[in-house]
């Protein structure tokens, strides 16, 4: 059996790394992409109050608003709370400005020709 490593791979956060085995006749058994990715956030976040540890997490990731509404929805879970429907509609219209904003960038910005 053969092993097939290929090193550093670009448009991931973290390190990345794919991994494929080739059985006798060449052909593709298994393939794994590992991408390593360590922040140390949830031994930080174990200290502090709720409401910081969303904050933070969010503030340390890329899509803040979408992290720091899937951390507003995690903290109601484990506080049992239910939202009311406005609040919830709000969220939903903050998340759509978010997604609207990212795609607009990536179209605008990261996709376009280099002068």
């Amino acid at each position: 059996m053969q092993t097939i490593r290929i090193d550093g791979i670009t448009r991931v956060e973290g390190h990345g790394r794919i991994t494929i085995q080739l059985d006798e006749q060449g052909m593709v058994e298994d393939a794994h992409l590992h991408v390593l990715q360590f922040r140390g956030f949830e031994k930080f976040a174990r200290e502090g109050r709720l409401r910081d540890a969303v904050a933070h997490g969010a503030h340390l990731r890329h899509l803040p608003i979408s992290h720091l509404l899937a951390g507003a929805k995690a903290a109601d879970a484990i506080m049992g709370l239910r939202i009311p429907e406005t609040a919830e509609m709000l969220r939903r219209v903050v998340h759509l400005a978010q997604i609207t904003q990212s795609h607009a960038l990536s179209f605008f910005h990261l996709s376009s020709p280099t002068s």
